[in-house]
């Protein structure tokens, strides 16, 4: 069973996400922007020795959640992008998809996978800059946890995530002191 504390949040996600359909693409990426901003910068505040360390065993690193918000922000681009226009991603975009998505992880610094992010949140910013005039808002694509969203309301999603994140990484920074 869901708890109260879960439901009432997605509830509140479910209505900023849906504000989303009424903004024009400037008020939304002004919405998302403010977020990613957020995010990258608190990221940013910890080095790569920091940045490596897990808060217990089983919990992500900083570098973790970085890696998750690349490979998610990514996919939520190409999801807006081509759900607008009526379509799907191409399914090799889509691997991996799912709550708590992680990608196979590289190897490369902390500071190459913040330089990746800031290339996805500039990427998903034009994925809403580049909206059609009308976009297609009757295609939807599924969330394991929201349901059927639509181009809008994955954007608007993105706005959800980081502020997920956000409280996630201030979280991380508090246990590992």
């Amino acid at each position: 069973m869901v708890s109260q504390d879960i439901q009432d949040s997605r509830d509140a996600y479910m209505k900023l996400m849906r504000g989303h359909r009424e903004k024009s693409p400037s008020e939304i990426i002004a919405s998302v922007s403010e977020t990613q901003r957020e995010l990258l910068a608190i990221l940013i505040s910890v080095d790569e020795p920091q940045a490596l360390v897990q808060p217990a065993p089983d919990e992500w690193s900083l570098r973790d959640l970085a890696l998750h918000a690349v490979f998610t922000e990514r996919l939520i681009g190409k999801l807006i992008h081509h759900a607008a226009r009526g379509g799907v991603p191409p399914r090799e975009d889509l691997e991996g998809a799912g709550i708590g998505m992680m990608p196979n992880d590289d190897g490369r610094s902390y500071a190459e996978v913040l330089a990746d992010l800031a290339i996805m949140n500039t990427a998903l910013l034009d994925a809403v800059r580049d909206l059609p005039e009308r976009p297609d808002v009757v295609m939807q694509g599924s969330h394991p946890f929201f349901g059927p969203l639509n181009c809008l309301e994955w954007a608007g999603f993105q706005r959800v995530h980081d502020t997920d994140h956000i409280q996630h990484a201030r979280k991380i920074i508090a246990a590992i002191g």
